[in-house]
């Protein structure tokens, strides 16, 4: 019996089983305070998930600045705040409206919707122009502005004069022409009009102080269009051709371009600037939004997402439409 003793006594001893040792680091995990706690936070997180959800969608509060919009929404409309039974029945509208949207919400019904979208992107760019509103400019920032952009407020040249038209419905456009030539001989640099000695204009035979965009839309981009502001001054020159038929032309008076002063176009210049002042903030909150963003151009053959370059408050005025939001990285 002593020999069978020792060979029980010196036997290996045996590991616990994989399947026990899991169990007892439950139990002793399950023992610990700090997992007590740590459970009772993920059953209360979810349950105020849950609630959430259920009391955002279906609990509807109408608050009285909400009746206040509804009521200065109805004023634009019509001129003057609703009555009352008027206006319970645009508050029952609102809460139709509102349950309505809400569903639509949790259907998700909008999430491919590009009308949608580009409403959202809407919202988004009048955020960032409220958020980041230019101050009113100084006088010496004007000034600077002005100086950087004076090409831009320079009045270009303008051109008076009076011109002779010759149809080429009579007798076709060489005769036309020629008819133009001769009378151009027995012109004097004395006479400063003289449309009776051509054919009936369906326009005006005299223009004062016309730019060179002001002739191009009357005549278009024609040698007569170019004349006006080529032609000496004082006499009779031509025939130049536009796309009525032939014409001579008297140039009596041409201004140069020049540059007004400051006083002169203030206004239009502090609109540009506030804009221009506008465009540069909304690039720069674009910036921020767009700075941990990445694109993939699987249009391109691209796989690899790259930083998003070249794109912001610009780019926008392109449109607001354009692709779903398949842009993840790989």
């Amino acid at each position: 019996m002593a020999d069978g003793s020792n060979t029980i006594a010196d036997a290996p001893v045996q590991p616990p089983r994989p399947a026990a040792r899991a169990w007892r680091l439950v139990r002793a995990i399950a023992a610990e305070p700090l997992a007590h706690f740590a459970a009772a936070g993920f059953v209360l997180f979810v349950a105020a998930t849950v609630y959430q959800h259920q009391t955002d969608l279906h609990r509807i509060v109408i608050t009285p600045a909400h009746i206040a919009e509804l009521e200065n929404q109805y004023a634009l409309q019509f001129g003057d705040k609703p009555d009352p039974a008027t206006l319970d029945a645009l508050i029952k509208r609102d809460i139709h409206d509102e349950v309505l949207f809400r569903q639509g919400q949790d259907l998700k019904l909008g999430q491919d919707d590009q009308i949608v979208r580009r409403r959202i992107v809407q919202k988004m760019q009048f955020l960032i122009q409220d958020l980041n509103a230019p101050p009113e400019p100084s006088d010496a920032a004007l000034q600077a502005y002005y100086d950087a952009h004076a090409a831009h407020y320079a009045t270009p040249q303008r051109a008076s004069f009076s011109h002779i038209y010759f149809s080429s419905d009579k007798g076709g456009d060489e005769a036309a022409k020629a008819r133009a030539a001769a009378v151009l001989k027995t012109l004097s640099n004395a006479t400063t009009r003289a449309p009776d000695l051509g054919d009936p204009f369906p326009d005006l035979y005299d223009f004062s102080a016309y730019e060179p965009e002001q002739i191009y839309r009357l005549f278009g981009h024609t040698p007569f269009a170019d004349a006006v502001e080529t032609a000496p001054v004082g006499r009779w020159a031509g025939p130049f051709k536009s796309g009525y038929g032939w014409h001579l032309v008297y140039v009596s008076a041409r201004e140069g371009a020049a540059k007004p002063p400051l006083a002169q176009v203030r206004e239009a210049v502090r609109t540009d600037y506030l804009q221009d002042t506008q465009d540069a903030t909304n690039q720069t909150a674009f910036d921020k939004l767009a700075r941990d963003c990445r694109v993939v151009r699987k249009d391109l053959g691209q796989t690899k997402a790259e930083p998003i370059a070249g794109m912001g408050a610009g780019s926008a005025k392109a449109g607001s439409g354009g692709s779903s939001g398949e842009t993840g990285e790989n």
